[in-house]
C-alpha cells in the first residue's frame, strides 16, 4: 500500500458532508423555520436519536418499519434510530406530558432522521426534518392552524410556487371499513390508486366484497382531485355517513384556509392514500413544480398517542429540509449567507492583537486572528481570499494600519478603538 487515502470510500452511501456556504445555507433555512414556529407559540422538543425498536415501530406501517436502522444493546434489546419525529414525540406526550394544560405545541427544525431506503433526490439515509405537532386540539380550527403555519413557513423560506395536495384519510377508511381485505391486496389497492391506474383499480375493486355504493366511490377515487368542486362530487357519490362526514370536515378546513388567505395554494386529492398508516383525518403533501416528490407531508393522527398512554387528538407536519433547499434552488432562490470574517487582525504583537480582536467581537463582528505570521501584501491577499472587510496590522508602537477595500489608513490605538464603534456586522 502507498498510504494514500481512498477518497471514494470516505463515506457510505446515503450520507453527505456539508461545509462552507452549503452548511450555512442549511442552517439559515432551519433558523427561518424556527422563527415561524416560535411565532405561533410552538416550543422545541428533542427526542433521543435512538430508542427501543418496539416504541419507534408503533403505528409506523410495514414500509417504515422495514426502513428503520436496527441494532442491539449490550443487554440484547433491539434498538433503532428514529425514522421520523412524530412517533417519538407521541411517546413523550403519552408517557410524560399527559397531565399538562392542553393543547401542547411542539416543534423541531434541525432533527436528523434515518431510513434505510433507496437514496432519492433530496433524501439520503440520514436527512433532516423540521415540523410541528399540535396535540390535544381536535377539530378544523386546529387543522387550519397547522396548515396556515405551513404556508407561512414556506413563504418565509422565499419559496414562491408550491401546491398543497389535501386529502382525508377517514374518507378512504370509511370505504374499506369492515371489509375483509388482506394486507397484500390493500397494498395493491394503494398502488393502483396512487398510480391512477383505473384498469387495475377496477379489477381489484371488483374482486372485493364491497357494497355497490362503496365499490363505485372507491373505483372513482383517482378522479376525485382538483378544486373545491371535488368535494361536491365526493358528497354526491358517497352514501357512507363516515365518508360524508370526512368531506364535511374538508369543506370546513378549506373555509378556514380561505378566510386566512391561503386557500389558493390548496388542491384536493381524495386519492391520496399512501402513507396514511396512522392518519385519521386530513392528510396533505406539498409539491413544487419541476420536482417529482413532496417536500412536506402531514395530517391528523388522533389514535397514535393512545398507544403510549393518554388518548389525545393531534395534527402536524414534517418538512424535508434538504428537499426544501432543492426546491429553492429549482426556483433560482439562494438563501443569503455570509461566512466571511468581518475583520482579520495580524497576530503580532500577540497581546495587543488579542485585545483588538476581543474589542471587535464585542461589537458583534466576526474576527479572525491571523496565526501564520503573514504581513504586508501576503496578509492582504489572504484577506481578499477570505472576503474580509477590514485588515488590522500594527505599523509601529501605538499605531495600527487599517486596510479596507484597497485603501489603507493609519490610526493611533485609541482612535482605532473609537473608529471600530462605527463598524457593523
Amino acid at each position: 500500500m502507498n498510504g494514500r487515502y481512498h477518497w471514494d470510500k470516505q463515506l457510505p452511501d446515503g450520507v453527505a458532508d456539508l461545509f462552507y456556504a452549503e452548511a450555512a445555507r442549511k442552517r439559515a433555512a432551519e433558523e427561518r423555520l424556527r422563527q415561524v414556529f416560535f411565532s405561533y407559540g410552538y416550543t422545541e422538543i428533542i427526542p433521543p436519536t435512538f430508542e427501543h425498536y418496539e416504541s419507534l415501530a408503533t403505528e409506523a406501517g410495514a414500509q417504515l418499519q422495514e426502513e428503520m436502522y436496527r441494532f442491539f444493546s449490550r443487554e440484547g434489546r433491539t434498538l433503532a434510530l428514529r425514522a421520523d419525529m412524530t412517533i417519538p414525540i407521541a411517546r413523550i406526550v403519552g408517557t410524560k406530558l399527559y397531565d399538562q394544560p392542553l393543547p401542547l405545541r411542539f416543534c423541531y427544525y434541525a432533527a436528523n432522521v434515518f431510513r434505510h431506503e433507496e437514496p432519492q433526490a433530496g433524501r439520503r439515509h440520514e436527512f433532516t426534518q423540521a415540523g410541528v405537532e399540535l396535540i390535544g386540539a381536535a377539530g378544523e380550527q386546529a387543522d387550519a392552524e397547522v396548515m396556515v403555519l405551513l404556508v407561512e413557513a414556506l413563504q418565509k423560506l422565499s419559496l414562491r410556487d408550491f401546491r398543497i395536495s389535501l386529502g382525508q384519510a377517514a374518507f378512504f377508511k370509511a370505504l374499506v371499513r369492515e371489509s375483509p381485505i388482506s394486507a397484500e391486496t390493500m397494498a395493491l389497492l394503494w398502488q393502483a390508486i396512487d398510480a391512477k391506474d383505473d384498469v387495475t383499480l377496477r379489477r381489484l375493486v371488483a374482486s372485493l366484497e364491497l357494497p355497490a355504493g362503496k365499490a363505485a366511490v372507491l373505483a372513482a377515487l383517482p378522479q376525485l382531485q382538483g378544486g373545491a368542486d371535488v368535494l361536491d362530487r365526493a358528497d354526491r357519490l358517497s352514501l357512507e355517513p363516515a365518508a360524508r362526514a370526512a368531506v364535511r370536515n374538508l369543506r370546513r378546513v378549506y373555509e378556514l384556509l380561505d378566510a386566512a388567505g391561503v386557500a389558493g395554494h390548496v388542491r384536493f386529492d381524495l386519492a391520496q392514500v399512501r402513507g396514511m398508516d396512522y392518519y385519521t383525518g386530513i392528510l396533505f403533501q406539498v409539491f413544487v413544480p419541476g420536482l417529482g416528490f413532496p417536500v412536506c407531508s402531514g395530517g391528523r393522527y388522533d389514535n397514535l398517542i393512545a398507544h403510549f398512554g393518554a388518548d389525545l387528538p393531534a395534527v402536524g407536519f414534517a418538512m424535508g429540509v434538504e428537499r426544501l433547499l432543492l426546491a429553492l434552488e429549482a426556483q433560482g432562490v439562494n438563501l443569503p449567507v455570509d461566512i466571511a470574517p468581518h475583520v482579520i487582525v495580524a497576530g503580532r504583537p500577540w497581546a495587543e492583537s488579542i485585545r483588538l480582536a476581543a474589542h471587535a467581537r464585542r461589537r458583534g463582528l466576526r474576527v479572525e486572528l491571523e496565526l501564520a505570521a503573514r504581513s504586508g501584501e501576503d496578509l492582504i491577499r489572504y484577506a481578499v481570499a477570505r472576503e474580509a472587510r477590514y485588515v488590522l496590522s500594527r505599523a509601529d508602537e501605538g499605531c495600527w494600519r487599517v486596510w479596507q477595500g484597497g485603501a489603507e489608513k493609519a490610526y493611533a490605538l485609541d482612535d482605532l478603538l473609537e473608529e471600530m464603534t462605527h463598524w457593523s456586522a
